[in-house]
């Protein structure tokens, strides 16, 4: 059975407007994949950092599409997160799983456990919806269907989801 696998920071979770206003620095570059060290050290010092990260202003759109695939095409979902690439914020792994209790409370979360594995848990056909070039890229080369979400572009990756959704529905009449 395939899987759709959606990312939370930066996918669902508005991880850059928390960091900003922690590290109160408004001009990141948010195409790059990773905070630099001195707005990292302040990060890191923001008490359940993770857990208190707002949600993005069209999650539940994406969320709802999601559980489509679930529901109508009887797809596996899942979050696939991942903990800082030093595992530096002891309480990443609770807080995030306490922040998907809060919004989205039937979706089991699964971690990378790092940001590069995501890639091992790519079958080929399924679908990572995340805001990581490097993510998409080497889930893409395992395979599967990469959704990027892109700052600024939030309704443009979810017509590509939208798209891809449709597609499959397709086959799946195709096949009976």
């Amino acid at each position: 059975m395939p899987t759709i696998y959606i990312d939370m920071d930066g996918v669902v979770a508005d991880f850059d407007a928390l960091a900003r206003a922690v590290v109160k620095n408004n001009n990141f570059d948010t195409l790059a994949e990773r905070w630099p060290d001195d707005s990292w050290e302040q990060i890191k010092k923001y008490p359940h950092f993770y857990r208190a990260i707002p949600k993005m202003p069209k999650a539940d759109a994406m969320m709802s599409l999601a559980e489509r695939f679930r529901d109508e095409l009887g797809w596996n979902l899942y979050m696939l997160t991942a903990i800082p690439r030093l595992n530096d914020i002891p309480d990443c792994f609770w807080d995030k799983i306490g922040w998907m209790r809060e919004y989205y409370p039937n979706i089991i979360v699964r971690f990378g456990p790092y940001s590069e594995d995501k890639q091992h848990h790519c079958r080929p056909g399924d679908i990572l919806v995340d805001d990581r070039t490097s993510n998409c890229g080497q889930w893409r080369s395992s395979g599967g269907h990469a959704v990027q979400v892109l700052p600024g572009q939030y309704d443009l990756a979810l017509g590509e989801l939208e798209d891809l959704f449709k597609m499959e529905r397709l086959r799946l009449k195709e096949k009976f």
